[in-house]
């Protein structure tokens, strides 16, 4: 068996019914209030459990009363109060940070997370942030295109070091920028790309990325093994190594043997509508949920966890929904994570 890596998504905004029994968000359904010890105690818990990375979101107002905590900002207070978990983001958005910047805020964090920074990224596509923060909304192939030329740009500087980079593209320029000290991972920290358009976006992941991560829109296995066999069709028309790309599945974890709980939680998380972007695919439902979802007990997550594998993933990123709750987060830890180790 491959090596399996199991990773925990930080609670950075509060997702429970403000009113009636709507989540706000269904990542968090049960999280009532953004408390900083919550979601500390959180990030510290899954550490001590031996979870062998904690993620970050980056937005900034889909939280209950739109409370949100800052991704860059969390993940340097992370790397100040762990010491062996690794720290990303899933993921920046590139049209919120200038890329010379980020490749300068991310060899800064890797030297001092003392080398445990995996640096997430993807095109954005949350229109209201845009809107509300005065960022310009491009199309969608202006947004990959600015992606291609932001990763490319990122890897120019990184590879630098202490010489001056230069960079002349359609979207970004740089001359004689440093990136001194450089990122203290070799070659550099892991560049995780998410996104699933099969054209622009995954040749992406092919030209660029060291793993991919899917969402739940695709995180059904028949889906997942379509999506895994483009990369790696497009791997070969860019003349590079499947094998050197990770796949990771970011999805929602239900572990427990607590019947009324499991239905309580199925309840918060059900239905949800796919975006429009997937108008091909059925909604989650109660009756669907074990597709897209990991649901049940110890023994029923460790088979679904079972069938991606086979499908190819090797990171498992888990948002525990049960959170604040770390019971469900314990159970997995004591009695899956073993089956896999």
């Amino acid at each position: 068996m491959p090596e399996i890596s199991f990773e925990y998504n930080v609670p950075v905004f509060a997702g429970a019914p403000a009113e009636g029994n709507e989540p706000v968000h269904r990542d968090t359904p049960a999280y009532e209030a953004l408390d900083w010890e919550t979601t500390r105690k959180g990030i510290e818990t899954a550490e001590t459990l031996g979870f062998d990375a904690a993620w970050a979101p980056d937005h900034l107002l889909l939280g209950r009363d739109h409370a949100e905590y800052e991704c860059w900002t969390l993940l340097s207070a992370m790397a100040g109060f762990t010491d062996d978990i690794d720290i990303g983001s899933l993921v920046l958005c590139n049209d919120y940070r200038n890329p010379a910047l980020v490749a300068k805020m991310a060899a800064t964090l890797d030297v001092v997370s003392d080398g445990r920074l995996q640096l997430g990224i993807g095109a954005g596509w949350h229109e209201p942030e845009y809107d509300a923060y005065g960022w310009e909304y491009r199309d969608g192939f202006e947004r990959l295109m600015r992606l291609d030329e932001s990763i490319r740009l990122i890897k120019r500087l990184w590879d630098a070091g202490s010489d001056g980079a230069h960079f002349d593209g359609d979207h970004y320029r740089i001359e004689d920028a440093y990136c001194a000290p450089g990122p203290v991972q070799d070659p550099h920290p892991p560049i995780l790309v998410g996104g699933q358009g099969e054209q622009v976006t995954l040749k992406l992941v092919a030209k660029h990325a060291d793993i991919w991560n899917t969402d739940v829109f695709n995180g059904d296995i028949d889906t997942l093994q379509h999506k895994i066999d483009v990369i790696e069709n497009h791997c070969e028309s860019v003349g590079r190594d499947p094998d050197e790309i990770e796949y990771s599945w970011d999805g929602h974890i239900v572990c427990t043997r607590d019947r009324e709980k499991r239905e309580r939680l199925l309840d918060l998380m059900t239905p949800i509508q796919f975006e429009e972007a997937y108008t091909d695919q059925p909604d989650i439902t109660r009756d669907n949920a074990g597709d897209y979802f990991i649901v049940g007990s110890p023994e029923e997550c460790a088979r679904a966890i079972e069938t991606r594998i086979d499908a190819g993933v090797t990171k498992f990123q888990f948002w525990f929904v049960d959170f604040p709750d770390t019971t469900g987060m314990e159970l997995f830890a004591d009695e899956v994570e073993p089956e896999f180790r």
